[in-house]
């Protein structure tokens, strides 16, 4: 199975996935417009692997760089693409404190696992109290 390497992780995609859903899919940050290779807004630097394009890119590139909208890889490939924000704090503290589950688990823990997880979290909002209420 291919893999693709970012900055901070490493993950494989899905059948029939391109490489902007699988960044997408794994929390990197990737700008895009299109999905098509028109605009070139999804552009990352392949630092290291091949990649096939399922349609010919009209956006201009540079010979270090990748439409991932409209491509998939054929080797190994290594990005410069980085996670969102708040889950690069989330990998920093893994690689600080890795496992925190039973040793022999499994199932442990995956990148894919712990986006979906921080995307379901929902903020709690302020709940807001009378102050001239008293309980006696």
């Amino acid at each position: 199975m291919i893999s693709v390497r970012s900055q901070h992780t490493r993950f494989s995609l899905i059948p029939h996935e391109t490489l902007l859903e699988g960044l997408e899919r794994t929390g990197h940050e990737v700008e895009y417009q299109c999905r098509g290779g028109y605009c070139g807004a999804c552009r990352v630097r392949l630092l290291d692997g091949e990649v096939e394009y399922l349609e010919q890119p009209l956006a201009f590139i540079a010979s270090d760089e990748i439409l991932p909208c409209c491509c998939v890889p054929k080797s190994d490939i290594r990005l410069d693409c980085e996670l969102r924000p708040e889950l690069q704090v989330f990998q920093a503290q893994e690689e600080l404190f890795p496992a925190q589950g039973s040793l022999f688990d499994d199932d442990l823990p995956t990148l894919d696992s712990r986006v979906k997880k921080l995307a379901r979290r929902r903020i709690p909002r302020p709940v807001s109290t009378a102050s001239n209420l008293s309980l006696f």
